[in-house]
């Protein structure tokens, strides 16, 4: 069984590897190399390859808080469902992230990482829907959405000692509208290199947008769903790297072992963007994270569940097993996008310095192309830069937001704070009524983008039901091996639907 100590730093350390009792003993007993050495090596470098370790509270570990609201909450995550006609899943994310909400879970670097297993989840929820994410999207959907539509995806690459860089899946065999569509095999072709992503695929893919416009709805965020595909026997199936979303993961097929890191030292690198390290050019190499850095070692078994901050360093493998039929890893990771649209503390200082036509002597950011997470921006102190990178909280974009945290007036205080740690000349040079001006902005900015995102994953939900309705329409006729795609259906494909929503 699972075997749980705890140790000074708050760390949680559940042992689930078999043999880790002889380690132990080994350890304590005297004339053992690992007795003669224990004492020289940290417990910690023993630890790394075997145990799974969660950040937790002093009392208890973030995603029990997170499981205790989701018993309270989820009577009010059906009645969402019911109300727009989504099922079980849907349900259960909107209990997820509203959870995560009122259990005041720290975003970007003051998050925590943490993992909530398929059967804590069930039983949260009253022990209803015991296959809430379990299967929900297969290799099998795959094969299907792309049978229905004409889309697109990226693929990774696998060595963890450069950073993490994409490649087509398929181009063009032709000129005809066949001939450009990607197809499954090309997607199976694909996984033999590295993993597949389908990114936005909760706009694009019917049966996913029911889960965005539920996380939509949960957090008052605009947000996005991508969809990860790993072949059995990677064992870099992503390498190091960073990401500017705070992201839940739902493992729905096969499996995928992570480990997540703390942040790194944003001053040894201040050129680099903490929230895209190990992209691109960017090397994140796995050596270096690996000196003391390791928060979260796991594997997700197909129903499980994993938060991982902004800025949070993973990585990932998959390992190889014959046990299924088809071991193909699946996840779902949906995005909660404050970074991405510039809702944060740093975004809304740089504004009311523009607004104020006040030149930023302090940070150095005077160009509209230049990258604000990269500079002067990462030689402040450790308290005021985690401030300052923070995203604005939760609720803010809600009709009415809460007094305590989310108002305006309340994020106000709190930029107004922030900008004035960071310099008081360009603070005091900014008219008064300028900092609540541009929170103001921002909050209608904001807005927009949730009623953006709201309509995008509806439409997709209307056309996954006229899709639904035209196959149980022609169910009774012989059908060929490969479905024809209409002219009018071709007018509604996801490429088209979309952009429309892009150009908003």
């Amino acid at each position: 069984g699972d075997t749980h100590f705890f140790v000074p730093n708050t760390t949680m350390i559940t042992v689930v590897r078999r043999g880790f009792f002889a380690l132990l003993v080994a350890l304590t007993t005297p004339g053992t190399i690992a007795f003669q050495c224990r004492q020289k090596v940290a417990i910690h470098t023993f630890l790394c390859a075997s145990v799974e370790a969660i950040q937790a509270t002093d009392t208890e570990s973030v995603g029990g808080g997170v499981l205790d609201q989701m018993k309270a909450n989820h009577g009010k995550a059906r009645e969402y469902a019911d109300m727009f006609g989504l099922g079980a899943t849907e349900a259960g994310l909107f209990c997820l992230f509203d959870s995560m909400r009122k259990a005041g879970i720290g975003l970007g670097l003051k998050g925590s990482p943490f993992v909530l297993r398929k059967d804590d989840v069930t039983s949260a929820i009253g022990g209803q829907d015991d296959n809430l994410f379990d299967g929900f999207f297969t290799m099998g959907d795959l094969e299907k959405a792309l049978e229905d539509d004409f889309l697109d995806a990226s693929r990774g690459s696998t060595d963890n000692r450069k950073g993490w860089k994409i490649a087509a899946v398929s181009n063009p065999r032709g000129d005809s509208f066949e001939e450009a569509r990607m197809r499954f095999e090309d997607v199976q072709k694909a996984l033999e290199k590295g993993t597949v992503i389908f990114n936005a695929a909760g706009a694009h893919i019917p049966k996913l947008a029911g889960s965005c416009l539920a996380v939509t709805d949960a957090t008052s965020t605009p947000n996005a769903m991508n969809l990860y595909v790993t072949a059995n026997g990677k064992r870099t199936s992503a390498p190091p790297h960073t990401d500017k979303q705070d992201v839940v993961v739902v493992q729905t097929s096969g499996r995928k072992f992570w480990r997540v890191y703390m942040p790194t030292d944003p001053s040894a690198k201040p050129m680099a963007d903490l929230f895209a390290r190990g992209k691109g050019e960017d090397n994140l190499a796995l050596h270096v994270l690996d000196e003391g850095s390791l928060l979260l070692e796991t594997t997700l078994n197909p129903g499980d569940l994993l938060f991982i901050p902004a800025g949070f360093p993973h990585t990932t493998a998959t390992a190889f097993d014959d046990s299924e039929e088809d071991g193909t890893s699946v996840h779902m990771t949906i995005n909660v996008d404050t970074h991405v649209w510039e809702l944060d503390y740093l975004s809304a200082r740089r504004l009311a310095l523009r607004r104020g036509c006040v030149q930023d002597s302090a940070l150095g950011q005077t160009q509209e192309e230049e990258n604000r997470y990269c500079g002067k921006v990462n030689e402040l102190p450790k308290e005021l830069h985690s401030d300052i990178f923070d995203a604005l909280p939760l609720g803010f974009l809600d009709e009415t937001p809460p007094a305590n945290v989310a108002s305006v007036e309340s994020v106000t205080n709190e930029l107004s704070k922030i900008a004035k740690g960071v310099d008081t000349e360009t603070y005091s040079k900014v008219d008064e009524t300028l900092w609540k001006e541009t929170v103001e902005r921002l909050r209608i900015h904001g807005k927009n983008l949730v009623s953006i995102h709201r309509d995008m994953y509806l439409a997709a939900l209307e056309e996954g039901r006229a899709r639904k309705s035209e196959d149980e329409m022609t169910a009774h006729l012989d059908k060929p091996k490969k479905k024809a795609m209409t002219p009018e259906r071709m007018q509604r494909l996801s490429l088209f639907r979309v952009q429309r929503y892009g150009s908003s």
